[in-house]
């Protein structure tokens, strides 16, 4: 118990901490974000052992009247895992990024309480903390996305507020009808509507996917996506490839497999939709991003796409597709964040934020290309990389669910990112090679160490996959 606390509210204690330090005292700062991203990634990690190990850790109570439990389950666990790890590596890239930038007493204290936002959905034992903490991110990271404070930002934000906040109305008015027909919120003892087949639960998921969907990017809720690149890169690499959209597919798989479950699931007519909801997106957020210059608009709408890869293998409702979700899930995560790392070390060194102006940049940049490279041969599903184990399992479970055109969408959604980026990355090589390397420096260095040693871990999984099937194994066996 005392592990899920602190490696929930350290985000916040730590923010709160930040907040009353001068501006001027980078040093101090950076040592405290530190401090707190490391705590609270410790204690996640042992609290995420001790929820694998089958003990629990539930924390009860009483909001306005209201039941209110903290008590991650296998899936909660993941999440907390992927986001406090990343979390940590990304603060680390944020000391080097934010170097001579305005406001990071601002920055740095959002950044580390939108952590205790993140934890808190993947922690949620109920509906209400679930809402709860899957509204104030939104609030949280709302001075993340506006942070330049420029007209682009300002407009990015309305945006982005407006799309979340709708969002969380369908899910609130669904969440009061889930209560009405079941008389229960809790996530554990099962499915909440297992017992309630009914008429209007087809609209009813329809209200949970529409308003989860709209962090989880489902098109045509998207759009508020791209528009918040302009945020700095940390906030696109952590909140908006990771975080912020991880929220909203964790609320969907919550929907899938703690609200309704498979087995209601299946009985419904909605079952045979929704997985085409997700590979139009799939299809449609790839193809989208091959017609776009500004590099980190590219990798958005590639994060369109590969956010449905998860809700694809939610939707066949087989074993074998969750575990590819989850691994995807896994996988997934390190690589993007690679690739926006490495996009915020082009424009920060360079200048260049146009992949068309990009040409021989590979020469002044080596370690960064070589990183973008290979991080790109893992969104086509290539091996050694680890992103091709969920894949793998995807298809499976595709087969498995008798939609087997569904395991071809992947295919040619691995072909469409191959043609959106490896010509992106040859074009980098091309020319004359440069004496001069744009990687020496101290604030280059840390913005790069993260970066390699992702790339180190996403090619380690990928050879041993096995490191992570306990975790992918523990979540299937919960709802299976």
């Amino acid at each position: 118990m005392l592990s899920l606390i602190l490696a929930l509210f350290s985000g916040a204690v730590g923010g709160l901490i930040v907040a009353m330090i001068p501006e001027t005292n980078n040093r101090l700062r950076n040592y405290i974000v530190l401090f707190f991203a490391s705590s609270s990634a410790f204690f996640t990690w042992r609290t995420a052992m001790k929820v694998f190990a089958g003990e629990s850790v539930r924390i009860a109570g009483e909001l306005g009247g209201l039941a209110f439990s903290l008590d991650p389950d296998p899936l909660g666990a993941v999440f907390g895992l992927i986001a406090s790890t990343l979390w940590l590596f990304t603060a680390v890239y944020s000391f080097g990024y934010m170097v001579g930038k305005h406001k990071q007493r601002t920055f740095f204290t959002f950044f580390l309480i939108s952590l205790t936002m993140t934890l808190g959905v993947a922690f949620s034992g109920n509906l209400v903390a679930l809402y709860l903490f899957y509204e104030l991110l939104t609030f949280a990271t709302y001075p993340l996305v506006i942070h330049e404070r420029s007209p682009e930002a300002m407009k990015a934000g309305s945006k982005y507020i407006l799309y979340s906040l709708s969002g969380a109305g369908a899910i609130l008015i669904a969440i009061v009808l889930t209560y009405a027909w079941s008389g229960k919120l809790d996530f554990s003892g099962g499915p909440m509507l297992v017992n309630s087949l009914r008429p209007g639960l087809n609209w009813l998921l329809g209200l949970f996917i529409g308003g989860f969907g709209v962090k989880a990017a489902i098109m045509p809720l998207h759009r508020w996506l791209p528009t918040a690149m302009v945020a700095p890169t940390p906030v696109s690499a952590l909140l908006h490839a990771v975080a912020v959209v991880y929220s909203g597919v964790y609320g969907i798989l919550r929907t899938v497999y703690s609200v309704f479950g498979h087995e209601l699931i299946g009985q419904l007519g909605i079952r045979n939709i929704l997985p085409w909801i997700a590979a139009i997106t799939i299809l449609a957020g790839i193809a989208t991003a091959t017609r776009q210059d500004v590099l980190k608009r590219r990798l958005a709408y590639q994060t369109i796409s590969h956010l449905s890869y998860i809700l694809l293998g939610a939707f066949t409702l087989k074993a074998w597709g969750l575990a590819g979700a989850i691994f995807h899930m896994i996988s997934y995560s390190t690589l993007k964040i690679t690739l926006f790392f490495c996009a915020g070390i082009i424009s920060e060194m360079t200048g260049e934020i146009k992949v068309s102006k990009m040409g021989g940049i590979g020469w002044f940049l080596p370690k960064t290309m070589v990183a973008f490279s290979i991080a790109t041969m893992g969104m086509i599903g290539m091996l050694p990389l680890n992103t091709f184990w969920g894949k793998y399992y995807l298809m499976k479970g595709s087969v498995e669910s008798g939609k087997w055109p569904l395991a071809l969408v992947l295919v040619i959604s691995g072909i469409i990112n191959a043609i959106c980026f490896v010509p992106a990355i040859v074009n980098g090589f091309r020319g004359e090679r440069t004496k001069t390397s744009g990687e020496k420096g101290g604030r280059v260095s840390l913005m790069l160490a993260p970066t390699l040693i992702l790339v180190i871990i996403a090619l380690f999984i990928g050879l041993m996959p096995g490191i992570v099937w306990p975790g992918v194994e523990a979540v299937v066996n919960w709802f299976y």
